[in-house]
């Protein structure tokens, strides 16, 4: 509807615009016509078709709700039913609930037929409403806080990985600068990996990772080993379509080696672009939204076998798995809680984080636990990684206080009754360096509980350890004698004095 306060050129230029729109709408570009209904609404704001297509255009594009808050005033005076489940839509990010239920209620009675949202989209929105009322009413007793300009941008910054003494940070960012400026077809720059050291306590200024963890393609970090020598990233390919998961090692120069691409086992032609490992490195966790599972991405667990080939991959199942999308899974050290986002389960805003506890009797994964708010909000929560101790965690976020796009926020709660520790060490032979290989054994269970390497340049290695339990550590490497040391019950020992351990020279034959 266009209005008589418009000149004859205005009106011209509107119907113009309103009908490329639409043919563009018809054609599913919603990023075209989501410009092009933007410039018909500032020409004139009150144009209810042009407002109710913009909404649904920044719907379609997964845009957030904020992108849609100038459209207000125009779907709350709108005509059309549609504006009410976009009005929904806003009140729901004003953290409105009440308001986005009532509305939602009136839209489902509209007859489907003059509708463009089916009853579950309706369902799931208004399901994502009463989640966040309810767990707003009852916050988790926690500490969320935005970890500041050193690591944040005003573009968009997360999946955080740490490496288990959380002396380093990686994580990913579309920030200026990056891949030489390179930008995408959404006009955002392409994705680099950066790190961060922490000093004291204090997380210093991040910097680019450069090569070979950056290339001149989308480059994002994806996960690091429990004993820091490995790390896991997602690469798009030169024509930044498809991509694929690589794996890197720390090599001879304490420096990443060149990346290698994974197996057939994980990667495929759909999207895996998220994994985890286990503590052992014998069990791979990953996101993808390959045909055959519950709907969306799904989480998939694969095994290294006695022929030290890779099983097929294992679906999750349905205490983990829904019809939405499960993404970002993250193992912790303690082998049983596996840490992963979904749009599914009791959600309050799409991408919410949730954890399931691993039933070691029927390898089974138990009933998935929303982690409740201030972690979750009705933003994407996602890319969730836990200290080896389970009192810091890292993700991403887009929250009041973002700097400008998502953020990465730390977390100082309690999670669970974990009580593993963090020991280093350095591996030496002739008082330098050792590269070696320790297989940590639980004395009590008589199983092999962690597989760690210490690092080629400096010795260093870092076991995980829970104190109330003793241990058989084996130590194996080129060029000296297998050691086996004793560890004992480490409860009154303090675990900031480094452990040294000295190997001797393999005797000549």
């Amino acid at each position: 509807m266009l209005f008589f306060s418009q000149t004859k050129k205005q009106v011209r230029q509107c119907n113009a615009l309103l009908k490329e729109a639409q043919f563009s709408l018809d054609e599913e570009d919603y990023q075209k016509a989501w410009m092009l209904y933007n410039q018909v609404l500032k020409l004139e704001p009150k144009e209810e078709k042009a407002g109710v297509n913009a909404a649904l255009c920044a719907y379609s594009l997964n845009y957030m709700a904020d992108s849609v808050l100038f459209l207000k005033d125009n779907l709350a005076k709108s005509s059309i039913p549609d504006a009410s489940y976009y009005l929904a839509w806003i009140s729901h990010h004003e953290k409105a609930f009440d308001k986005a239920i009532s509305l939602l209620t009136a839209y489902q009675l509209v007859n489907p037929k003059q509708r463009i949202h089916t009853d579950e989209q309706i369902a799931y929105l208004s399901g994502m409403c009463i989640n966040a009322r309810t767990f707003y009413a009852n916050p988790r007793r926690s500490v969320v806080k935005n970890m500041g300009p050193t690591i944040n941008s005003i573009y968009p910054d997360y999946a955080p990985i740490i490496m288990p003494d959380e002396s380093i940070m990686f994580f990913t960012s579309k920030r200026e600068g990056s891949s030489e400026n390179r930008k995408n077809g959404d006009n955002q720059y392409y994705e680099d990996i950066y790190f961060s050291n922490q000093v004291e306590g204090i997380w210093q200024q991040a910097k680019n990772a450069g090569e070979p963890l950056n290339s001149s393609t989308n480059d994002g970090c994806v996960a690091i080993s429990h004993d820091g020598q490995r790390m896991l990233v997602y690469r798009t390919a030169a024509d930044i379509v498809g991509g694929d998961l690589y794996e890197t090692q720390m090599g001879l120069t304490n420096k990443w080696e060149p990346l290698k691409l994974l197996g057939q086992e994980i990667n495929s032609s759909y999207v895996e672009s998220s994994a985890c490992f286990s503590s052992d490195t014998l069990e791979f966790y990953f996101s993808s939204d390959r045909p055959g599972g519950f709907g969306g991405k799904d989480l998939y667990r694969i095994k290294k076998l006695p022929t030290n080939k890779w099983s097929m991959p294992y679906n999750l199942g349905p205490t983990v798995n829904t019809k939405y999308d499960e993404d970002a899974p993250f193992l912790h050290p303690d082998g049983v809680t596996l840490y992963f986002s979904s749009k599914g389960h009791n959600s309050m805003g799409y991408y919410d984080v949730f954890s399931s506890i691993l039933n070691k009797e029927n390898n089974l994964f138990g009933t998935a636990e929303n982690l409740g708010y201030p972690i979750n909000d009705i933003h994407n929560d996602i890319f969730f990684v836990l200290s080896v101790d389970a009192q810091r965690a890292y993700y991403s976020s887009q929250k009041d206080e973002s700097l400008g796009s998502t953020d990465i926020y730390k977390v100082e709660t309690r999670f669970g009754e974990n009580d593993l520790n963090v020991q280093i060490g350095h591996a030496l032979i002739d008082q330098s360096p050792a590269r070696v290989k320790i297989s940590l054994r639980d004395d009590e269970t008589d199983q092999v509980c962690g597989t760690f390497y210490s690092n080629s340049d400096t010795g260093k290695f870092i076991l995980i350890l829970n104190p109330l339990k003793s241990y058989t550590a084996t130590l194996d490497g080129e060029g000296f004698e297998t050691k086996i040391i004793k560890i004992t019950s480490r409860a009154f020992i303090n675990f900031e004095k480094d452990m040294i351990v000295h190997l001797s020279k393999e005797s000549a034959q």
